[in-house]
């Protein structure tokens, strides 16, 4: 099998297509840049094309990136030869992408995959167990999103201990 990693431009704004199953095949044109120099020392400029398909929902996110984006594709390589219109002998080099990663800054438009924000909003109670509390076991304290809840900040009402201890009742 033979594995690739690709780094290059969307020459084109992915296609998406339907399998008669209806699943989810994005094509997206990745142009490949070499520049070497040449043996008399001259700057030569070579430019590769690649065919990527993405299935599943990876497809989804690469079906809104747009023409010229620069992104990075990991997968297997298959190539083909055939005939261009020409009559010429053609070789087309197709990567069925495992992965596609966005390089360039996210463009309008692009949301990231996950949300990598935080929010000082307190986190909901669970089950009975308030998240304020700051007692319990950390898994009876983490929300949905795996962290610990934080401690609350001190209120101006809070009293020190000493202080309750010398109430009449």
């Amino acid at each position: 099998m033979l594995r690739v990693s690709l780094l290059g431009n969307l020459g084109a704004d992915p296609e998406v297509r339907w399998s008669a199953k209806g699943n989810q095949m994005t094509s997206i044109r990745v142009a490949v840049n070499q520049v070497r120099t040449g043996p008399d020392g001259e700057r030569q400029e070579n430019t590769e094309w690649f065919r990527a398909r993405v299935f599943g929902p990876r497809g989804e996110y690469v079906a809104r990136l747009p023409k010229g984006a620069r992104v990075l594709v990991i997968g297997r390589l298959d190539i083909s030869h055939f005939q261009g219109k020409d009559g010429e002998p053609r070789i087309g080099f197709d990567v069925m992408a495992d992965e596609v990663q966005l390089m360039s800054p996210r463009p309008m438009g692009i949301e990231p995959e996950a949300a990598e924000t935080e929010t000082d909003a307190p986190e909901p109670a669970l089950a009975g167990v308030s998240s304020l509390s700051g007692g319990g076991s950390p898994a009876a304290r983490s929300g949905t999103n795996g962290r610990t809840a934080r401690a609350p900040a001190p209120s101006a009402e809070a009293k020190p201990a000493e202080d309750l201890e010398d109430l009449p009742f």
